[in-house]
């Protein structure tokens, strides 16, 4: 099977494994899976493009890949795009066909809260599985059985820090309209109709967000600070404008310790945008306020209900993978103690539930400056699990 090159922009990733069925293939599902990844804040995909192409090279060559195909899909956060809205070039991703909300057609620029930042995702996502049965060319279902050849397609969240909060959300409301047979999306399309099979959240700030060790230090400037989002992005402006970019470079590189120098870069022309610096603070801020208590129902954690709700429509559950790291300063250890208890041990007990894992081998919150291929191996073998 040819493995083609990941498309990759500034704002998006898109990477494609056709389909190469052999003759045995007979339980074969006519549609790609969708691996979807929602990033953390700042919600710039390039940080992770490293990562999305080496996940992406560990499963093309895994045998879902080869039978069913694999999308794996990404875009930055709503108000974190580098690039200019019209550019002139198609880019055969989540770009294409897709409606521009009026928050970004009209001139003033609107900064993003995390509630529009759920809904920015779960619209693309609806957009990609919308262009999916569109445009793909499915496996030919010719000699498949019917139940098999009318099923929907299967889609994998993977999330990072505010990302998996995000991932939860959209699960949440994905299996709600689901149950309420509106399975379609914003604009009444069916052809948005998917199953959310898995979930892997890493570093996952899902519950008091605030009571981290950073979320601790940002909540106190916040309440001593009036404005501070817009002040301190006032004076990233003023800073940018004054050093020269290889100066600004260096002050980059000496506050993130050295690391690579993409990230350096990437770093650089973030603090150099209009207005990402206030954006990525003011939707912490937001979540500073929303990220408290569990509020997700047991079978959006992947567990079965012992007696199921009036009028539910059957649907299956999603495997969820969370991935914790130790001493993360933005998850209190007793955070992630609290989450282990509650939620992990019906997994460790009867091996349904999600899968708890917790770090070993030292890897930071920020993962993907430096442990990229350590985490896509990682998540290439809890997809593997999903999709067998």
């Amino acid at each position: 099977m040819t493995i083609p090159k990941p498309h990759i922009t500034p704002d998006s990733f898109f990477h494609r494994t056709t389909s190469s069925p052999s003759p045995s293939d007979s339980l074969l599902s006519p549609w790609p899976i969708t691996i979807y990844f929602i990033s953390g804040n700042p919600g710039l995909i390039s940080y992770y493009q490293l990562f999305l192409s080496l996940l992406s090279s560990n499963i093309a060559s895994s045998q879902a890949a080869r039978q069913s195909g694999v999308h794996i899909v990404g875009h930055s956060l709503a108000g974190f795009e580098l690039e200019p809205k019209s550019t002139g070039k198609r880019v055969p991703t989540l770009q294409n066909h897709e409606k521009q909300t009026p928050q970004e057609s009209g001139k003033a620029k609107h900064i993003h809260n995390l509630e529009e930042q759920i809904c920015f995702v779960q619209s693309r996502l609806d957009g990609h599985m919308r262009r999916l049965r569109r445009d793909s060319d499915p496996v030919s279902t010719n000699d498949l059985d019917l139940d098999v050849a009318s099923e929907k397609p299967k889609v994998i969240l993977i999330g990072h820090s505010v990302g998996t909060y995000i991932a939860m959300e959209i699960l949440r409301r994905h299996r709600e309209r689901q149950n309420s047979g509106t399975a379609s999306n914003a604009e009444g399309d069916a052809d948005a109709d998917f199953d959310i099979v898995g979930g892997i959240m890493l570093f996952p700030t899902v519950l008091d967000i605030a009571k981290s060790p950073s979320g601790q230090k940002l909540t106190f400037l916040l309440r001593i600070i009036p404005q501070f989002a817009l002040l301190v992005s006032l004076f990233a402006r003023i800073l940018t404008a004054l050093l020269p970019t290889g100066m600004l470079r260096g002050l980059v590189r000496s506050v993130m310790r050295a690391p690579p120098e993409s990230a350096v870069e990437l770093t650089t022309k973030f603090l150099k945008s209009k207005h990402g610096v206030r954006q990525a603070l003011h939707m912490a801020a937001d979540e500073m306020r929303n990220i408290t208590s569990d509020q997700w129902s047991d079978d959006v954690w992947g567990v079965s209900r012992s007696t199921p709700t009036a009028g539910e429509k059957s649907q299956p559950l999603s495997r969820l993978y969370f991935y914790f790291g130790r001493n993360d300063h933005w998850v209190a250890e007793q955070t992630r103690e609290e989450i282990l208890a509650a939620r992990g041990g019906l997994h460790a007990e009867t091996g349904h539930g999600p899968k708890m894992i917790v770090c070993e081998e030292s890897v930071p919150h920020a993962f993907c400056l430096r442990h990229n291929e350590t985490m896509a191996n990682k998540v290439a073998d809890m997809v593997q699990e999903i999709i067998e």
